[in-house]
């Protein structure tokens, strides 16, 4: 931020510009342009219709670009050699568009929304394009971050936070918030001059007004074309402005964009617990890869424990997360809790702890004895559906790992053989029940649940987890590989830049295929070596 305004005169300035917008700072803040849901809320009949006829309006929606032509507002200034130029560039590069678009699809709904509820210019939907290609993982060198590009003080001054977990700038809607209100910001101190304002928001409002009062000084024109800025802000408002002709005028510039359905694509659910999210993924039939890139402000494999517990997801799969979300060991109380013997720790105050009894403990772990040792696991009766953080996090590794080694973790016997897949269902078994009656209920075999979970027999003991296919069982992965594509496993030690050596290509064609950067990337994880580029 310039430091021509004390930090008290920039608030002022951020409280007029929520103010000239009707007060719509804090509407954003609700999130229009995309639906939240409460965990298992939408699964009554009633709920399961609304969701329906969304899905049927998407489907039946508009193309946005064809919205975004009609709401357009700014003075492109066409015939300018500069903006010609960016239009030439443009023109030449519509690999770079095409990709950049298809980027953008998951979130320009949302993001229009937003820029309409701030009344901005809708020229400002494309600003992304040209910050980051519609990249949240993408990361300036000079430490800029997310679609938006927000510096660290930026991010800090307009509400967007950071911390070890996550990272409000690769938010999608945290960082929308943030941009606009910081545009809207720049307007009011520019006195509504849009050209000013977009190449403050490059360079800073401090370089600009420095620029501005050299020209005073000068005797010369204060118009953003007559500034003396860096060459890099002297392209950038050209650039904005270019993309907005081409799309303006598909007829004389004829580049191919992707169409966007203009309705909602994205929703929110309140999952109302911390969640592994290669585990959430599954639960909701979608790729761990595809699932990060809705939900990029995450640092971790799980979700903050300290913010709200909400997952962007497609609107399609809401109803099948909420299906097994409902069904998981989280919704679920376990049979068994673990719990590490402390020094100093009895029988009788572990029960109390747990509201059990000792016998019972030691009944359960063959105990002899009311002597304990330190350091001891045991397995505690949960009388009372108590859920410890633990318990979870060891529930949601073992279905988010590929069961990659042969571990029994009580009360669920995951078969080691056969990894959760995206559609596939996790069912507690009920009282009464059989496995004809699952396989029947789920449309499946009952030797495919046998296969699947492991089972030397047909009788399965009420409580337990199994896993339900959705699809015949195969090791084949089912990436959409292109000829000449390869698959990888990822590596210990391994980085984007590593494998892309390794393979002779580029780190970026890595990143924008399998929508991972370095700090989502995990050993174990597959990726899809690209040989040609793709959007």
């Amino acid at each position: 931020m310039s430091s021509f305004l004390s930090r008290w005169q920039k608030r002022i300035i951020l409280i007029m510009a929520c103010v000239s917008i009707a007060m719509n700072c804090f509407a954003a803040s609700n999130n229009e342009g995309i639906q939240v849901y409460k965990k298992n809320v939408h699964l009554s009949p009633e709920h399961k219709q609304k969701l329906a006829d969304a899905i049927t309006r998407y489907h039946n929606a508009d193309n946005i670009w064809d919205v975004l032509r009609e709401e357009f507002s700014l003075d492109h200034e066409e015939n300018n050699p500069a903006v010609q130029e960016k239009i030439e560039w443009y023109m030449n590069n519509q690999d770079y568009l095409l990709r950049s678009a298809s980027r953008a699809a998951p979130y320009l709904y949302y993001i229009l929304q937003q820029v309409r509820i701030h009344h901005l210019p809708a020229e400002l939907v494309l600003l992304p394009i040209i910050e980051s290609g519609y990249n949240p993982f993408n990361r300036s060198p000079v430490g800029a971050v997310g679609l938006w590009q927000l510096m660290p003080g930026t991010a800090s001054e307009f509400g967007v936070k950071r911390d070890a977990w996550y990272d409000g700038r690769r938010d999608i809607i945290i960082s929308t918030r943030g941009a606009l209100n910081y545009l809207a910001y720049l307007q009011n101190f520019f006195e509504g001059n849009w050209l000013l304002a977009i190449a403050a928001y490059n360079t800073g409002e401090g370089n600009v007004l420095a620029a501005i009062k050299r020209n005073i000084r000068n005797g010369l024109d204060t118009g953003f074309w007559s500034l003396p800025v860096a060459q890099a802000t002297q392209d950038y408002v050209p650039s904005l402005l270019a993309l907005a002709v081409i799309i303006s005028h598909p007829d004389q510039y004829p580049v191919y964009l992707p169409p966007v359905r203009n309705a909602p694509y994205l929703a929110q659910v309140d999952v109302g617990t911390q969640v592994n999210l290669k585990y959430a993924a599954n639960l909701a039939g979608i790729s761990y890869q595809k699932l990060m890139r809705l939900n990029s402000g995450f640092s971790k494999r799980t979700t903050t424990t300290k913010a709200s517990y909400k997952l962007i997801l497609p609107i399609e799969n809401v109803e099948q997360f909420s299906e097994n979300f409902a069904r998981s060991p989280l919704n679920q109380p376990l049979q068994w809790l673990h719990y590490k013997v402390k020094s100093g720790d009895t029988l009788a105050l572990i029960a109390k702890k747990f509201k059990t009894i000792a016998a019972d403990i030691r009944k359960l772990n063959h105990l002899s004895k009311n002597n304990l040792q330190a350091g001891t696991h045991l397995l505690i009766p949960n009388t009372h559906g108590i859920i410890l953080p633990d318990d979870k996090e060891t529930i949601q590794d073992t279905f988010a790992s590929n069961i990659k080694k042969k571990k029994h973790v009580t009360p669920l016997h995951i078969a080691h053989h056969y990894a959760l897949a995206p559609g596939d269902t996790i069912y507690m078994v009920r009282k009464n029940d059989t496995l004809q009656k699952i396989a029947t209920r789920f449309h499946s075999t009952v030797s495919t649940i046998r296969l699947a979970n492991q089972l030397k027999t047909a009788w399965v003991k009420p409580g337990r987890q199994l896993i339900i296919p959705t699809h015949p069982i195969k090791t084949q992965d089912n990436n959409p590989l292109s000829p000449g594509d390869t698959i990888y496993m990822v590596r210990h030690g391994d980085t984007i830049e590593k494998i892309a050596r390794k393979f002779h290509t580029s780190p970026a064609f890595i990143r924008g295929t399998n929508l991972v950067d370095n700090e989502t990337l995990s050993e174990g994880d597959k990726l899809i070596i690209p040989t040609h580029l793709r959007g």
